[in-house]
């Protein structure tokens, strides 16, 4: 935890401490799989087969590259690997904004939360004086 956590913790009475610990952090596997709940889902699962796709014609071309002797051949199959590389890398890199997303937008409907919280007991304690 970092000292920031450590921090807002210590302010936080024994209520809010036990509703916050119930909460929790999902785990990386649960993450991926609330991935799959999102309004992007389709494109997550449209986005896995292509990438194993994508990673065959890789393997494909370096075996090419390895069994040619032909330079212009290679430079071929060479390109080609480049840019599925490149690809694939590209893809997975959105995947793991996608889910850095979620977890933010998760972090923030507990921000959310925690002002309605603190919002109905300013409520409170200006209706009882």
């Amino acid at each position: 935890m970092m000292d920031i956590d450590k921090l807002i913790r210590n302010a936080m009475d024994d209520e809010d401490k036990a509703w916050f610990d119930s909460l929790g952090e999902p785990s990386l596997p649960m993450q991926v799989i609330e991935s799959f709940k999102t309004q992007s889902k389709w494109i997550i699962l449209w986005s896995i087969p292509v990438v194993f796709v994508m990673l065959g014609f890789f393997v494909l071309s370096v075996v090419r590259i390895l069994g040619t002797d032909d330079p212009a051949l290679v430079t071929r199959w060479s390109m080609l690997a480049v840019v599925l590389f490149f690809a694939i890398g590209m893809i997975k890199i959105w995947y793991w904004m996608e889910i850095q997303k979620y977890a933010l937008v998760r972090e923030l409907k507990r921000l959310e939360m925690q002002v309605t919280r603190l919002s109905q007991r300013l409520d409170e304690k200006q209706g009882g004086e």
